[in-house]
């Protein structure tokens, strides 16, 4: 009988570490794909940011020359 209970227990203890290695898994690629999601909003921010910048030049150095 207390076989029985002990086995029992460990299969409950195995059932719920996986369960919890299952969890842990799942947040990770869900923050592996919201990391990706960032990184490529960023570079895109960071092409604008550029454009904008150049385009700020030219405007400064087109004043500079006309006015």
């Amino acid at each position: 009988m207390k076989n029985e209970i002990q086995k029992n227990q460990n299969i409950q203890n195995d059932d719920l570490r996986k369960r919890s290695q299952a969890e842990m898994q799942r947040r990770f690629v869900n923050l592996q794909f919201k990391r990706s999601e960032l990184e490529r909003q960023l570079k895109r921010v960071n092409e604008v940011l550029s454009f904008l910048g150049r385009e700020m030049d030219e405007d400064r150095t087109y004043d500079q020359l006309y006015k």
